[in-house]
């Protein structure tokens, strides 16, 4: 991995957040409650505070059962703060289940009741006893370690965001790849790659995502699937992200989103996401940038017991964190 230079972006562009002024003041466990099955309005509140790019409506939407929203709030309801989990079933009898944990948004004077809002939700879904973990900033990394044992520590992922002007679409060709619009190929062709590089069940969350946003599919000249690429908008800011780009070569990954930069219009800000397990994930986007590529480290993948089995030679550009692993 190159040497990351310094930070460009502030915490609250890290990690979608909306940083507000609170009363320094601590909040007591005794004005307090933990909401687990929280209103639309509830949500909606919870969503305003984490900012953009959460995927908590897609999530409760596909995941069904398996999605788990807990919302720390006032006794008159306000929502103060909270966390997210996901159980993801695998595709492969001899791969055990995991519980993807994040989004765990807390001010400053509610932090100090995290462990008790974790330790409630990993009570009730019994974290400890199966693989738990997930992506985790440096900032709640102890109290996951307290909470759901995460000892076992996999990737650690940097985060970049590039305004509209420091990204242009270069001269590139790329003879060897055939790049389609997600709508214009078969679901199948999307659900069947993402497999093999998540073998966990998401299909109906991962194609929700793809219709929402700008997604693509690289062929080869036979026919083969070797890449699937997406970028995901944010409507009331502007901005943009990309991810997930899973393919078989840097080429692949590359050719997505030239596809993908013709098609976008009108976009303030784009982030990206890399990996130190995987230089290429660093590498790939630098043909497209007018500016110095910066990277800031902003999470680590962390379980308790074993890494999820994740083909991360194939990894671009990460899903969303705050919802998988990778």
């Amino acid at each position: 991995m190159n040497t990351i230079h310094n930070a460009r972006i502030s915490v609250s562009q890290l990690y979608g957040v909306s940083i507000r002024r609170y009363s320094i003041e601590k909040i007591l466990p005794k004005d307090v409650k933990i909401i687990k099955n929280p209103s639309n309005e509830q949500i909606e509140k919870y969503q305003k505070l984490v900012g953009g790019f959460n995927e908590i409506k897609l999530l409760k939407e596909t995941m069904k059962e398996d999605y788990h929203l807990y919302l720390l709030c006032h006794k008159d309801s306000t929502v103060l703060s909270g966390t997210q989990s996901i159980l993801y079933k695998s595709l492969n009898s001899s791969t055990p289940d995991f519980l993807s944990f994040g989004l765990s948004y807390q001010p400053d004077n509610t932090y100090h009741l995290l462990p008790h809002l974790m330790s409630e939700m990993a009570s009730d879904l019994d974290a400890v006893n199966m693989n738990s973990g997930g992506c985790v900033d440096s900032k709640n990394a102890a109290v996951w370690r307290k909470v759901l044992h995460t000892k076992v520590r996999g990737s650690t992922y940097y985060v970049s965001n590039y305004k509209a002007d420091e990204v242009f679409i270069p001269e590139l060709e790329f003879d060897d790849v055939v790049v389609k619009k997600f709508n214009d190929v078969p679901s199948e062709d999307v659900v069947k790659y993402d497999n093999s590089i998540f073998p966990y069940q998401r299909q109906q969350l991962l194609l929700a995502k793809f219709k929402n946003g700008i997604g693509r599919v690289a062929y080869d000249k036979s026919g083969k699937v070797i890449g699937i690429g997406l970028v995901s908008f944010e409507e009331s800011s502007g901005n943009c992200e990309i991810g997930p780009i899973y393919c078989d070569t840097k080429n692949a990954a590359q050719a997505i989103f030239q596809s993908i930069l013709q098609e976008m219009k009108g976009f303030n800000e784009i982030r990206v996401r890399c990996s130190d397990k995987f230089e290429d994930s660093a590498t790939w986007i630098r043909p497209f940038l007018r500016c110095r590529h910066e990277m800031t480290p902003f999470a680590h993948v962390k379980f308790n017991r074993v890494i999820p089995d994740l083909n991360l030679s194939k990894v671009f550009v990460n899903s969303n964190p705050s919802s998988a692993p990778c």
